[in-house]
């Protein structure tokens, strides 16, 4: 794997590239709990007063999300990944998708009403820039949907929680920069208005949230809540895998 870094101590566009260019050609569909991230955003965006909205999938993988997301509007991809976006062209046709590094390229090929920004924060060299990226993209009161690992539950994971890509043993290429609910939130409030936030797939068996999530203790608990209501009330706590911030471009 390329081992380039920038002055700035961050891996090179190109190094990144071949990171994210071997991920998704393993991983051509969603897992699991990408698709319970994924329906959480569409519910959200399904509240939104949006008729036919132009929606961007900035970090769209192998496009599956933008097909999700064309079913609400008008929807286009872009990612770093050339592999993945070769995938994204051949399984969803009919699709507009760029490959690209996404502080060079031109985002969208028109302002969109919503920016949809999935797991990718953590995993670019300039959060700041990126996020400014997206706002010149917006018209104005657009929507962005932004994704992002806990770095709560992160710091609390352990391997049989069934991450990958978590640990050390990660290569130098894979960028990762986890944030909490409130370093999410801080990082767009110079460009935009929070509106909700959530998580989703609780997990963690670190610190107290071995006990929040101890098998036994929830297998007692749900005697009197159903373990389908327990989870949503720990994802609106914000006790889950990933963080979901809803926000609307400042005018």
């Amino acid at each position: 794997m390329t081992n380039s870094v920038h002055s700035d101590g961050n891996p090179s566009a190109e190094a990144q590239q071949e990171y994210w260019d071997e991920r998704w050609g393993v991983q051509k569909s969603p897992n699991a709990w990408q698709q319970r991230r994924a329906d959480a955003i569409t519910a959200m965006l399904r509240d939104l007063p949006l008729d036919n909205p132009r929606i961007l999938d900035l970090g769209c993988a192998t496009g599956w999300m933008t097909k999700m997301l064309s079913e609400l509007g008008t929807a286009e991809g872009v990612d770093l990944s050339e592999t993945a976006i070769e995938i994204a062209k051949a399984k969803f046709p009919g699709i507009r998708y760029t490959a690209g590094d996404l502080y060079e390229i031109e985002l969208a090929s028109e302002p969109v009403d919503v920016v949809v920004c999935q797991e990718v924060i953590a995993h670019v060299s300039d959060q700041t820039l990126l996020i400014r990226r997206i706002a010149d993209v917006l018209k104005p009161g657009g929507y962005l949907v932004i994704t992002a690992a806990n770095k709560f539950v992160m710091d609390r994971v352990r391997d049989s929680d069934g991450l990958v890509g978590v640990g050390d043993e990660d290569p130098e290429d894979h960028i990762k920069k986890w944030l909490n609910m409130k370093g999410l939130k801080g990082l767009i409030t110079a460009d935009f208005t929070v509106l909700r936030s959530t998580s989703v797939v609780p997990m963690g068996h670190r610190g107290w949230l071995r006990l929040i999530n101890s098998h036994k203790l929830n297998h007692l608990v749900s005697w009197l809540i159903p373990q389908k209501r327990l989870d949503a009330l720990k994802e609106r706590m914000g006790l889950g895998y990933s963080i979901i911030v809803l926000g609307q471009k400042k005018s």
